[in-house]
């Protein structure tokens, strides 16, 4: 039985994706990457993830919604919103459990390495 664990990164740039899931796959984590919301969710049903690492603004479906969508659902997955305005971003998401970290872009990937691998031990 394989104990990796997943982490689903969300995210609309290409280059975030990228280098989240080179970053987080060196620390022995499985990676899936979705672009959008809609697709995030779909993801999420199926492979159900450790960890989301999930954008505030996405298109389609945006963090914030996506979030709303799992809790109707019951779902308790740790959750770290990534945004470019993280006081817009805490406000948005300050009465939400699921949400234990905001990460302000562009980020240090040593404190990625670490709030991962700290969140999923």
């Amino acid at each position: 039985m394989n104990m990796t664990k997943t982490v689903l990164v969300v995210d609309d740039q290409v280059g975030i994706r990228l280098l989240l899931e080179e970053v987080i796959t060196q620390e022995s984590y499985h990676v899936e990457l979705a672009v959008n919301g809609k697709e995030a969710y779909e993801k999420i049903v199926d492979k159900q993830p450790d960890l989301i690492m999930l954008d505030y603004r996405l298109p389609i479906i945006d963090g914030p919604r996506l979030i709303e969508m799992l809790a109707e659902k019951n779902y308790q997955i740790p959750i770290v919103m990534m945004s470019g305005l993280p006081d817009k971003a805490r406000e948005g998401v300050k009465n939400i459990d699921m949400v234990c970290e905001i990460v302000e872009k562009p980020f240090q990937l040593n404190d990625i390495r670490e709030m991962v691998s700290n969140i999923l031990k």
